[in-house]
């Protein structure tokens, strides 16, 4: 007798066509993952699992994130909205997990001096093990202009999220892909597929 996989709601069709729901939801989370993909892999779409995993609508944290994703055995990229009872705050919050060396190179600057040049972005180091230390945690307000511009402009090097992800992916295949949501997964492919490179972000 072959039993079934269990399957997970933050895999299930019915968590995507939920978040789906939302166009103006669903565009901001497209965005902002093929960006991660395409700026850390040459080919997202040969590795998908292997390499990389995408959760929707999680309960992570209470079910405040939209999204997971991870590389290997970490998470690098999610997003938080408020929870219902703040939920008109003007506040959501991306989480950008990447390389704090190839930040250092980028900017020429140390951590402790990041904030004074990008004041409408928070930067916290992670203490994920699996980063082994080369790795920061940068917090967008995805509903604030000067957030979203600051972080543009601060990753328009794609070596700040592909030096993590090759350190991540040289870590084996991580622990997420029961929770793998492929109808998120082939929308956030069919998106790198249609956007030229020069509109990710």
């Amino acid at each position: 007798m072959t039993l079934s996989k269990k399957m997970y709601p933050a895999a299930s069709e019915e968590n995507f066509r939920e978040l789906a729901s939302n166009e103006d939801v669903l565009s901001i989370c497209l965005e902002l993952i093929a960006f991660y993909l395409d700026s850390a892999f040459d080919d997202p779409a040969s590795i998908e699992v292997d390499s990389w995993t995408l959760s929707c609508l999680p309960t992570t944290n209470g079910g405040q994130r939209l999204f997971t994703l991870n590389i290997g055995p970490m998470e690098v990229l999610y997003v938080e909205i408020p929870y219902l009872e703040n939920r008109d705050s003007d506040v959501w919050s991306a989480s950008v997990y990447v390389s704090r060396t190839a930040l250092e190179e980028r900017t020429g600057k140390s951590f402790d001096d990041w904030t004074s040049e990008f004041p409408n972005l928070g930067f916290h180091r992670s203490q994920l093990v699996s980063a082994e230390g080369d790795a920061v945690v940068i917090r967008i307000n995805l509903l604030d202009d000067a957030s979203n511009e600051e972080f543009v402009t601060l990753v328009d090097d794609a070596a700040l999220l592909r030096r993590l992800a090759d350190r991540l992916v040289a870590k084996g295949k991580g622990p997420y892909g029961p929770y793998h949501n492929r109808w998120f997964a082939e929308a956030v492919l069919d998106h790198l597929r249609e956007a030229p490179d020069e509109a990710l972000m």
